[in-house]
């Protein structure tokens, strides 16, 4: 019989069946050359860092509509009811004085500090004080306008009180008012009148694109575990998670975009064709309502504050609240110490009224002062590589949190309801730039696009954020 030597000195000897010999045994400590053990390697991708997709928000609370220009606009009406801000003119009347004053309109425009409404431009022709309105001032007073500010094309009004002065009022400071009404003699004409006010809403779709590329010789490469994907399917091929990883990656960018970004000012960007389009944070941050908490433990007084503001505002009876994992963490246990945490006295009409439903989207929910909200930690605000990679004063998105109102408002004109936001994408008729996917090159393809020995995977799409009524949202920061 034919034996084989081995430079170790061993020899293997062949038999005509297969029988396990003293002769044919591989030793374990032969070297890493003559290693002929077949590895054991799970089939299984473990995923160290679970579910790593952040996409959600926009598509969970959000509608979507098509949109036939990269600018899109849209209208909001103001508030009926005008506050006014004033400024002394000379010395403040004393307690107790019954003389006319002499006051000027500040031009500003938000004249109430904590609001996110835009009430007076401080324009002449737009101003809303006319001849006998009555003011009722912050310091108690309540006065009547005896000059004609609009008539004569001024600023600077006269008021008389009511009855006396209550000495509240300091020399050449300001004072806010609301005006509650008017008063006219009798036989006397009818006043001007106030035009309804609009706010006028726009922003801009942006592109966003992605790409992957493998090549055919990779593409044929055989890996020891199973993955999948969307689009292809499964299988023991690495490219495949490769693809998938892209998908993810896109559908995580144009989230966050939707999210964070900004309209485009610098020239130098316009220039270079790229539209940026003002995402959910600096739209609730610059016209919304804001709530900053401090670095102390939130109290229920905190969050009685946060109800009234909202209440003040015209804010939804329920609502969602996407928390980072500090205000999150704070949150429970502000509601654990009241004893009562979750379904408490909750309506779950967004879920079809499911309770059931609200958990499985992974809502926690409670109620205060007649205002529901379901609460939901948002993995991006704490994300190692994104977000939550640094939680400095100025980058501490673990402890923020979005207060999005989940009710809908009708259209004044067509009667259909229009959600709190929105996805714009564009498109035509034939031709949607909501979500592209296409295929490209000579490997894998069954109908090769051109002579190139790889295959790309493309994505594009063309989208924006929109915004309704800015004055129901809030942005809670918490250090």
């Amino acid at each position: 019989m034919a034996t084989v030597s081995l430079a170790s000195g061993m020899e293997l000897r062949p038999t005509s069946v297969a029988l396990a010999t003293q002769d044919n045994y591989v030793s374990s400590l032969t070297t890493t050359a003559l290693n002929m053990h077949k590895r054991d390697v799970s089939e299984d991708l473990v995923k160290r860092y679970g579910d790593q997709g952040i996409t959600g928000l926009l598509e969970l609370l959000g509608n979507k509509k098509e949109c036939t220009q990269t600018q899109f606009e849209h209208y909001e009406e103001a508030l009926m009811h005008n506050a006014v801000k004033l400024t002394m003119d000379g010395s403040a009347p004393s307690a107790a004085a019954t003389a006319a004053e002499t006051m000027t309109l500040v031009a500003e425009d938000n004249v109430d500090a904590s609001g996110p409404d835009t009430i007076l431009d401080g324009s002449v022709a737009d101003h809303p004080v006319r001849q006998y309105d009555v003011i009722l001032f912050h310091t108690g007073d309540m006065v009547l306008v005896t000059s004609d500010p609009v008539g004569t094309e001024s600023l600077s009004i006269v008021v008389a009180p009511l009855t006396s002065w209550t000495g509240n009022l300091s020399a050449s400071t300001t004072v806010r008012g609301a005006i509650v009404g008017n008063m006219h003699a009798e036989g006397t004409g009818q006043p001007g009148s106030i035009l309804p006010r609009v706010h006028t809403y726009s922003n801009k779709c942006m592109i966003i694109k992605e790409s992957f590329e493998v090549t055919g010789s990779e593409a044929t490469n055989v890996v020891y575990f199973k993955v999948d994907n969307e689009h292809f399917g499964s299988g023991y091929l690495w490219y495949l998670k490769g693809e998938q990883d892209t998908f993810k990656r896109f559908q995580d960018y144009s989230e966050m975009m939707l999210l964070l970004g900004k309209q485009v000012t610098n020239t130098g960007v316009i220039t270079n064709g790229s539209n940026g389009t003002e995402g959910l944070l600096p739209f609730v941050e610059d016209n919304g309502q804001s709530m900053d908490l401090g670095a102390a433990s939130i109290t229920m007084a905190d969050w009685d504050a946060i109800v009234k503001s909202l209440d003040k505002y015209r804010g939804a009876k329920e609502n969602a609240l996407y928390a980072g994992i500090n205000l999150s963490l704070d949150i429970d246990d502000l509601l654990a110490s009241q004893g009562a945490y979750a379904a408490g006295g909750a309506n779950y009409g967004t879920f079809n009224n499911s309770k059931d439903m609200a958990l499985n989207l992974g809502f926690n929910s409670f109620n205060r002062g007649g205002y529901t909200f379901h609460k939901k930690t948002y993995d991006l605000f704490n994300h190692p590589k994104l977000l939550g990679v640094s939680e400095t004063s100025t980058f501490n998105y673990p402890g923020y949190g979005i207060v999005i109102p989940m009710d809908s408002r009708r259209d004044a004109k067509s009667g259909d309801k229009i959600p709190s936001l929105r996805i714009r994408y564009k498109a035509v008729p034939g031709y949607s730039r909501e979500m592209e996917h296409w295929l490209t090159g000579s490997a894998v393809l069954k109908n090769k696009t051109n002579a190139t020995d790889s295959l790309l995977s493309h994505y594009r799409t063309e989208r924006g954020f929109e915004g309704f009524a800015p004055n129901r949202f809030m942005l809670i920061k918490k250090s």
